[in-house]
């Protein structure tokens, strides 16, 4: 069985009547499994919440905490991300079904970089001044297939800003799909007379097949939405480009006859908010004499101090909560609760609409997130379309953890790591062995 992520970055359960109403999301909902109301991970970041969707574990077991690692006395624009595949410490989807003989592609996936897991990958990587954009992604990905693609394809590329780069991303996903052979079966007529094509499916290494596993995250809402704010005109003509793209692939494995075999889920991340104001809380930190260093996570920080120091930064922090505009101080008890990193004592969550900065002097607009699992920005959507899951399913509720099991079981693999469970109130044969139909 055949798998299929299409991540949707930026994209919340607010949209979820628009995306309903739009012809490809919409059809794949009728037709499949659909939740709006999947709890988000904490922090509500891309790349910890993207190493939960393929590992099923929270950032306290898969070891992405941030979207970046803590380099607080290094300029904001020259930090480094986790862009390596070697940063996340359990069993992924990909490195399962690599083991399991089987071919994965992954395309401006978070943290796959150096991958040895996966055999088509372009990585997402972000050239730091000095550094070459194109020749980061080539090195950090694979390089024969990156280069083959650019010299086919590169010229259709308008650019790599979005939309113009989910634009290319897609395409790459969609030529993937059309490797699969068809065969030309003498004799064989369709209803207009025409030779009909006949799908030739094969696992053989030998032959040509689409990739066993292709994940592709798009992330041009998250851009516009960063830019012009979350509700903004630019957003929503993002969510009518991003259904017009999920149908590319959904043609693309229609063509060759894929979708019988093939499980497609569509995922969302984390929503955003708009910024009205900002707060530099690392610098209040140290004009106070606090023992501690913050980490903006948005809307939102984690506190970083020494384990004797817990006590006076709590008490620092609660005391002055008015000032700095903190709604919530998150205890190391709560933060154990929310499967945050076991070093991670405190962190914080400002008033609403302000955003914690790491530098005093930035000036920050539009709308970002990082924020807590009260926010409504935390519930995401997901769809499930394929054999084994039932047709026009409203799946009440669910946790983002609970996708990668769900999708690993659904596909024949196995993610013994997982803290999340698999929803099998979605898949046909739960409801026919319970005699329940699909509501």
């Amino acid at each position: 069985m055949r798998l299929v992520i299409i991540s949707l970055d930026s994209v919340f359960a607010a949209d979820s009547d628009y995306l309903l109403s739009l012809p490809n999301l919409g059809r794949l909902a009728a037709e499949g499994v659909f939740c709006g109301s999947v709890q988000t991970i904490y922090p509500s970041l891309t790349y910890p919440i993207h190493a939960s969707l393929i590992t099923g574990c929270y950032p306290d077991k898969h070891g992405i905490a941030h979207n970046e690692p803590f380099q607080p006395d290094t300029l904001i624009n020259m930090r480094r991300w986790y862009w390596e595949e070697s940063h996340i410490k359990t069993e992924t989807i990909f490195s399962q079904a690599h083991k399991a003989g089987r071919e994965c592609a992954a395309i401006l996936w978070p943290t796959t970089g150096f991958s040895k897991n996966i055999r088509y990958n372009f990585p997402e990587v972000l050239a730091l001044p000095g550094e070459n954009q194109a020749l980061k992604v080539i090195n950090y990905g694979s390089k024969g297939w990156i280069l083959r693609t650019e010299l086919r394809y590169g010229r259709r590329r308008k650019g790599i800003s979005q939309p113009y780069l989910d634009d290319y991303a897609t395409l790459l996903a969609e030529k993937l799909i059309l490797k699969h052979p068809v065969k030309i079966q003498p004799g064989l007529k369709d209803e207009k007379g025409q030779p009909k094509e006949q799908v030739v499916d094969t696992r053989s290494r030998k032959k040509r097949h689409m990739p066993d596993v292709l994940a592709l995250h798009l992330v041009d809402c998250d851009a516009m939405r960063h830019r012009y704010g979350t509700f903004s005109k630019e957003a929503k003509e993002a969510l009518d480009r991003l259904d017009i793209r999920v149908g590319k692939i959904m043609a693309a494995l229609s063509e060759r006859g894929l979708l019988k075999d093939t499980i497609v889920a569509v995922v969302t991340d984390h929503g955003q908010a708009d910024i009205i104001g900002s707060l530099p809380l690392d610098a209040w930190l140290a004009a106070n004499r606090v023992p501690a260093r913050a980490q903006t996570l948005g809307f939102g920080a984690y506190l970083h101090l020494n384990h004797a120091d817990y006590q006076p930064v709590l008490k620092a922090l609660t005391d002055n909560m008015a000032d700095l505009r903190i709604s919530h101080v998150y205890t190391r008890e709560e933060l154990r609760l929310m499967h945050a990193p076991e070093d991670i004592l405190l962190a914080v969550e400002p008033e609403k609409g302000f955003v914690i900065v790491d530098d005093e002097n930035q000036i920050k607009t539009g709308a970002t997130h990082g924020f807590g699992p009260g926010h409504p920005g935390s519930k995401t959507l997901l769809w499930l379309y394929g054999p084994q899951f039932l047709g026009g399913f409203r799946l009440p509720m669910c946790d983002l953890t609970d996708i990668a099991p769900t999708l690993a079981y659904a596909s024949g693999l196995d993610l013994p790591q997982a803290q999340g469970r698999v929803l099998e109130e979605a898949f046909i044969w739960n409801h026919h062995s319970k005699g329940e139909g699909a509501s």
